[in-house]
Protein backbone atom coordinates (compact mmCIF):
# COMPACT_ATOMS: atom_id res chain seq x y z
CA UNK A 1 0.00 0.00 0.00
CA UNK A 2 1.42 3.50 -1.18
CA UNK A 3 1.89 6.09 1.64
CA UNK A 4 -1.08 8.26 2.37
CA UNK A 5 -1.85 12.01 1.47
CA UNK A 6 -4.27 14.77 2.23
CA UNK A 7 -6.36 15.86 -1.12
CA UNK A 8 -5.68 18.61 -2.67
CA UNK A 9 -6.59 21.98 -0.40
CA UNK A 10 -9.27 23.95 -2.04
CA UNK A 11 -7.83 26.99 -3.99
CA UNK A 12 -10.05 29.79 -5.81
CA UNK A 13 -7.54 29.61 -8.59
CA UNK A 14 -5.47 26.79 -9.95
CA UNK A 15 -3.74 26.32 -13.20
CA UNK A 16 -4.60 22.28 -15.21
CA UNK A 17 -4.18 20.95 -18.73
CA UNK A 18 -7.43 20.85 -20.34
CA UNK A 19 -7.78 19.76 -24.15
CA UNK A 20 -3.99 19.65 -24.87
CA UNK A 21 -4.23 23.21 -23.22
CA UNK A 22 -2.67 24.85 -20.08
CA UNK A 23 -5.36 26.57 -18.46
CA UNK A 24 -6.56 29.38 -15.62
CA UNK A 25 -9.27 28.60 -13.87
CA UNK A 26 -11.01 30.77 -11.50
CA UNK A 27 -13.67 29.96 -9.03
CA UNK A 28 -16.72 32.47 -9.10
CA UNK A 29 -18.79 30.93 -6.44
CA UNK A 30 -19.85 32.19 -3.09
CA UNK A 31 -19.58 29.67 -0.09
CA UNK A 32 -23.05 28.74 1.06
CA UNK A 33 -23.67 28.82 4.78
CA UNK A 34 -26.12 29.66 7.73
CA UNK A 35 -24.85 32.65 8.30
CA UNK A 36 -24.12 34.27 4.51
CA UNK A 37 -26.62 37.32 3.86
CA UNK A 38 -30.22 36.48 2.13
CA UNK A 39 -32.10 38.71 -0.04
CA UNK A 40 -35.02 40.28 1.82
CA UNK A 41 -37.75 37.85 1.39
CA UNK A 42 -35.96 35.05 0.64
CA UNK A 43 -35.37 31.84 3.04
CA UNK A 44 -32.78 31.52 5.41
CA UNK A 45 -30.25 28.65 5.51
CA UNK A 46 -30.15 26.10 7.86
CA UNK A 47 -27.44 22.83 8.16
CA UNK A 48 -28.06 20.39 10.74
CA UNK A 49 -26.30 16.82 11.32
CA UNK A 50 -28.77 14.19 10.55
CA UNK A 51 -27.00 11.67 11.22
CA UNK A 52 -23.65 11.10 12.49
CA UNK A 53 -20.60 8.62 11.86
CA UNK A 54 -21.33 7.17 15.59
CA UNK A 55 -25.02 7.13 14.81
CA UNK A 56 -24.75 5.31 11.51
CA UNK A 57 -22.04 2.50 13.34
CA UNK A 58 -25.39 1.79 15.48
CA UNK A 59 -27.76 0.41 11.94
CA UNK A 60 -24.50 -1.10 11.09
CA UNK A 61 -24.03 -3.48 13.80
CA UNK A 62 -20.55 -4.07 15.87
CA UNK A 63 -19.59 -6.90 13.00
CA UNK A 64 -19.24 -3.90 10.38
CA UNK A 65 -15.67 -3.11 9.60
CA UNK A 66 -17.13 -0.22 8.27
CA UNK A 67 -16.65 3.47 10.71
CA UNK A 68 -19.64 4.40 9.54
CA UNK A 69 -20.93 7.38 7.35
CA UNK A 70 -22.45 11.45 7.88
CA UNK A 71 -24.66 13.50 6.65
CA UNK A 72 -26.01 16.84 7.18
CA UNK A 73 -29.48 17.99 6.60
CA UNK A 74 -29.83 21.46 4.31
CA UNK A 75 -32.62 23.56 4.25
CA UNK A 76 -33.12 26.75 2.09
CA UNK A 77 -34.29 28.40 -1.22
CA UNK A 78 -33.55 27.98 -4.50
CA UNK A 79 -32.38 32.01 -4.75
CA UNK A 80 -28.95 31.63 -1.93
CA UNK A 81 -25.40 32.59 -2.61
CA UNK A 82 -24.32 31.91 -6.09
CA UNK A 83 -27.33 31.61 -8.05
CA UNK A 84 -29.36 31.81 -11.45
CA UNK A 85 -32.42 32.94 -11.88
CA UNK A 86 -34.76 31.14 -14.27
CA UNK A 87 -37.20 32.49 -16.13
CA UNK A 88 -39.83 31.35 -14.21
CA UNK A 89 -38.79 33.59 -11.54
CA UNK A 90 -39.81 36.61 -12.94
CA UNK A 91 -42.10 35.75 -15.88
CA UNK A 92 -45.82 34.02 -14.47
CA UNK A 93 -46.48 33.76 -18.00
CA UNK A 94 -43.50 31.10 -18.21
CA UNK A 95 -44.03 28.04 -16.02
CA UNK A 96 -42.23 25.83 -18.73
CA UNK A 97 -38.74 27.95 -18.20
CA UNK A 98 -38.26 26.33 -14.78
CA UNK A 99 -34.39 26.20 -14.08
CA UNK A 100 -34.11 22.31 -14.94
CA UNK A 101 -34.33 23.57 -19.36
CA UNK A 102 -31.32 25.75 -18.81
CA UNK A 103 -29.44 24.58 -21.76
CA UNK A 104 -25.55 24.09 -21.41
CA UNK A 105 -25.34 26.58 -24.37
CA UNK A 106 -26.47 29.17 -21.94
CA UNK A 107 -24.46 27.48 -19.19
CA UNK A 108 -21.33 28.12 -20.84
CA UNK A 109 -20.11 30.78 -23.38
CA UNK A 110 -17.57 33.41 -24.13
CA UNK A 111 -17.76 36.44 -21.32
CA UNK A 112 -16.32 39.65 -20.99
CA UNK A 113 -16.55 42.41 -17.99
CA UNK A 114 -16.76 45.40 -16.97
CA UNK A 115 -16.05 48.11 -13.75
CA UNK A 116 -19.19 50.04 -12.33
CA UNK A 117 -18.22 49.88 -9.31
CA UNK A 118 -18.45 54.19 -9.16
CA UNK A 119 -21.97 53.77 -9.74
CA UNK A 120 -23.07 55.13 -5.75
CA UNK A 121 -25.20 52.00 -4.17
CA UNK A 122 -28.91 52.43 -4.48
CA UNK A 123 -28.76 54.63 -8.02
CA UNK A 124 -29.17 52.99 -11.55
CA UNK A 125 -26.03 52.00 -13.80
CA UNK A 126 -27.35 54.04 -16.88
CA UNK A 127 -26.41 53.20 -20.53
CA UNK A 128 -23.49 55.63 -20.16
CA UNK A 129 -21.90 53.99 -17.64
CA UNK A 130 -21.95 50.45 -19.05
CA UNK A 131 -20.84 52.35 -22.17
CA UNK A 132 -18.11 54.02 -20.80
CA UNK A 133 -17.30 51.28 -18.44
CA UNK A 134 -16.99 49.10 -21.68
CA UNK A 135 -14.37 51.79 -23.26
CA UNK A 136 -12.61 51.74 -20.28
CA UNK A 137 -11.82 48.06 -20.66
CA UNK A 138 -11.38 47.83 -23.99
CA UNK A 139 -14.94 46.10 -25.23
CA UNK A 140 -15.40 47.30 -28.36
CA UNK A 141 -18.42 45.34 -28.75
CA UNK A 142 -20.58 42.65 -26.77
CA UNK A 143 -20.32 39.43 -28.75
CA UNK A 144 -24.35 37.74 -29.79
CA UNK A 145 -24.30 34.56 -27.24
CA UNK A 146 -21.88 35.73 -24.88
CA UNK A 147 -21.97 36.53 -20.86
CA UNK A 148 -21.67 39.89 -19.34
CA UNK A 149 -20.41 40.15 -15.92
CA UNK A 150 -20.45 43.81 -14.12
CA UNK A 151 -18.87 44.34 -10.99
CA UNK A 152 -20.30 46.81 -8.80
CA UNK A 153 -18.17 46.34 -5.42
CA UNK A 154 -21.06 44.98 -3.45
CA UNK A 155 -18.69 41.97 -2.87
CA UNK A 156 -16.87 43.75 -0.12
CA UNK A 157 -19.54 43.97 1.45
CA UNK A 158 -19.92 40.28 1.51
CA UNK A 159 -19.09 39.86 5.84
CA UNK A 160 -21.37 42.62 6.72
CA UNK A 161 -24.63 41.18 5.58
CA UNK A 162 -27.59 43.85 5.93
CA UNK A 163 -25.40 46.23 4.17
CA UNK A 164 -24.71 44.14 1.19
CA UNK A 165 -28.12 43.15 0.70
CA UNK A 166 -29.46 47.08 0.51
CA UNK A 167 -26.24 48.99 -0.61
CA UNK A 168 -25.36 48.30 -4.37
CA UNK A 169 -26.52 49.80 -7.69
CA UNK A 170 -28.79 48.17 -10.68
CA UNK A 171 -29.69 48.35 -14.55
CA UNK A 172 -31.99 50.57 -15.07
CA UNK A 173 -34.16 50.11 -18.03
CA UNK A 174 -32.39 51.71 -21.17
CA UNK A 175 -29.37 49.83 -19.93
CA UNK A 176 -30.80 46.68 -19.89
CA UNK A 177 -32.26 46.37 -22.96
CA UNK A 178 -29.41 48.08 -24.95
CA UNK A 179 -27.52 44.64 -23.16
CA UNK A 180 -29.65 41.91 -24.32
CA UNK A 181 -30.56 44.02 -27.50
CA UNK A 182 -26.59 43.03 -28.53
CA UNK A 183 -27.32 39.06 -28.06
CA UNK A 184 -26.23 38.72 -24.03
CA UNK A 185 -27.31 35.58 -23.05
CA UNK A 186 -26.48 35.98 -19.06
CA UNK A 187 -25.86 39.07 -17.19
CA UNK A 188 -24.11 38.25 -13.89
CA UNK A 189 -23.39 40.86 -10.77
CA UNK A 190 -21.36 40.13 -7.69
CA UNK A 191 -24.56 42.23 -5.93
CA UNK A 192 -27.51 40.82 -4.19
CA UNK A 193 -29.87 41.62 -7.66
CA UNK A 194 -29.29 43.15 -10.85
CA UNK A 195 -31.95 45.83 -9.80
CA UNK A 196 -31.56 48.67 -7.98
CA UNK A 197 -32.74 48.20 -4.64
CA UNK A 198 -34.78 51.74 -4.43
CA UNK A 199 -36.38 51.21 -7.45
CA UNK A 200 -39.22 48.39 -6.82
CA UNK A 201 -40.69 48.54 -10.24
CA UNK A 202 -37.23 45.98 -10.78
CA UNK A 203 -36.21 47.31 -14.46
CA UNK A 204 -33.91 45.14 -15.07
CA UNK A 205 -35.95 41.71 -13.96
CA UNK A 206 -38.99 42.94 -16.07
CA UNK A 207 -36.39 43.20 -19.04
CA UNK A 208 -35.15 39.96 -18.70
CA UNK A 209 -38.71 38.77 -18.02
CA UNK A 210 -39.82 40.34 -21.15
CA UNK A 211 -36.82 39.13 -23.80
CA UNK A 212 -36.79 35.81 -22.05
CA UNK A 213 -32.97 36.14 -20.61
CA UNK A 214 -31.62 34.81 -17.79
CA UNK A 215 -29.20 36.56 -15.00
CA UNK A 216 -27.36 35.21 -12.55
CA UNK A 217 -26.48 37.60 -9.31
CA UNK A 218 -24.16 37.39 -6.08
CA UNK A 219 -20.93 36.40 -8.36
CA UNK A 220 -17.61 36.53 -6.76
CA UNK A 221 -13.98 37.34 -7.47
CA UNK A 222 -15.04 39.32 -11.01
CA UNK A 223 -12.05 41.97 -10.35
CA UNK A 224 -9.26 39.06 -10.10
CA UNK A 225 -10.29 37.83 -14.03
CA UNK A 226 -7.28 39.31 -15.82
CA UNK A 227 -8.34 39.75 -18.67
CA UNK A 228 -11.51 41.90 -19.42
CA UNK A 229 -12.72 39.64 -22.97
CA UNK A 230 -11.62 36.74 -24.56
CA UNK A 231 -12.44 34.00 -21.60
CA UNK A 232 -14.82 31.29 -20.67
CA UNK A 233 -17.91 31.59 -18.41
CA UNK A 234 -18.73 27.98 -17.30
CA UNK A 235 -21.82 28.00 -14.89
CA UNK A 236 -23.28 24.78 -13.57
CA UNK A 237 -26.51 25.13 -11.74
CA UNK A 238 -28.41 22.31 -10.74
CA UNK A 239 -31.35 20.94 -12.14
CA UNK A 240 -33.94 21.31 -9.42
CA UNK A 241 -37.14 20.28 -11.41
CA UNK A 242 -39.98 23.18 -11.66
CA UNK A 243 -37.41 25.36 -9.81
CA UNK A 244 -37.17 28.91 -10.05
CA UNK A 245 -33.75 28.93 -10.19
CA UNK A 246 -30.74 27.35 -8.42
CA UNK A 247 -27.19 27.42 -6.68
CA UNK A 248 -24.34 27.28 -9.36
CA UNK A 249 -20.75 26.17 -9.41
CA UNK A 250 -19.66 29.56 -12.10
CA UNK A 251 -16.02 29.34 -13.31
CA UNK A 252 -14.18 32.00 -15.43
CA UNK A 253 -11.44 29.89 -17.41
CA UNK A 254 -8.74 31.47 -20.10
CA UNK A 255 -5.38 29.69 -21.43
CA UNK A 256 -2.58 30.52 -19.40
Amino acid sequence: MGSIQDPAPYQEQVTMTLFGKRIQVLDLSHEISPEMPIYPGHMKVAFWRHLSHEEARLRLGPQSRFRGYAVTGIALCDHVSTHVDAIYHFNPDRPDLTIDTLSLLTCITPACWIDVSGVPPRSHIRLRDVQEAMRRAGIAALRPGSSLLYYTGAERLWNDPMRFITQYPGLDEEASRWILDQGVVNVLTDAASTDNPADLDYPNHRTHAERLVIHTEIVKNIPKIPRHQDFTLLMLPLRWKGATGSPVSALAMWEA
